[in-house]
């Protein structure tokens, strides 16, 4: 399959999967604006409004300006892993009929996750200069859009062979991504006293990509961006390789 086709035939899945996801509602796509705008006014109203007065110590901005600009990219990408891990499971009926790169099965949550993300950071971003509080750089967020793709898009592919061969993925993934949440800077700023327990994880710069973006401050250290775009890369890397491998014992196994 050439790369034009295959990139038609992606367009073609993305949009199937984005008008599927809302059939039979009333409102339609109107949901990917409303369900996003619903949660931003949601954390908004409670941290705000209820709770006033929050604030970071470092940063000394207001904290659901904080916590929304690292919740949204934490949503995205945790529904991309686990749409993906299920996505060639899901269309086993496509992948054993039809001769076509599968792989393109599992690109396809990662990339409705990130529109329906681009969706919300316009909505934050509307609110962060309603509110006069926008200080970022916009240009760094499609760096990040375009690394968080990478990560979760790779990770998928590895996760899509494993739930195929192994059910209980599925569950293992739920059990990892609540822990991951918690040692991912979502809800609260690094110490420098507990650095090392994030240093791994490629989520604290990824974070820090979008708060810059969004609500200003620092950018991730050049060693932590070094280790972010390596991830990607082999994240990338492994999992196409390790789909592609698997690919023709997939067709007999889901």
């Amino acid at each position: 399959m050439s790369a034009g086709s295959s990139a038609f035939l992606a367009y073609q899945l993305i949009k199937r999967d984005l008008s599927v996801r809302f059939t039979g509602s009333a409102l339609g796509l109107a949901w990917a604006v409303l369900q996003p705008l619903g949660l931003i006014v949601l954390y908004w109203f409670i941290f705000g409004i209820m709770l006033p007065g929050g604030k970071l110590g470092q940063g000394g901005g207001d904290y659901v300006y904080f916590l929304i600009s690292g919740l949204l990219p934490w949503l995205g990408f945790s529904e991309a892993l686990v749409r993906g891990t299920t996505s060639v499971v899901e269309n086993a009926q496509i992948v054993k009929r039809l001769p076509f790169r599968s792989e393109l099965l599992v690109l396809v949550p990662s990339a409705t996750a990130v529109i329906f993300e681009l969706v919300a950071l316009v909505l934050f971003l509307a609110l962060l200069l309603f509110t006069g509080r926008f200080q970022g750089a916009l240009w760094i967020l499609p760096i990040a859009i375009a690394l968080q793709f990478a990560v979760q898009f790779g990770l998928s592919l590895v996760l899509a062979v494993a739930y195929v061969i192994f059910r209980d993925v599925l569950q293992l993934l739920s059990f990892g991504l609540s822990v991951l949440f918690f040692l991912s800077p979502i809800l609260f700023e690094v110490r420098p006293a507990f650095e090392i327990v994030f240093r791994w994880n490629p989520l604290t710069p990824l974070m820090g990509f979008y708060r810059y973006g969004t609500i200003g401050g620092h950018l991730p250290a050049w060693g932590e961006i070094a280790y972010l775009v390596g991830f990607a890369l082999v994240a990338m890397t492994i999992g196409l390789s390790l789909f592609r491998r698997a690919q023709p014992a997939l067709v007999d196994a889901v």
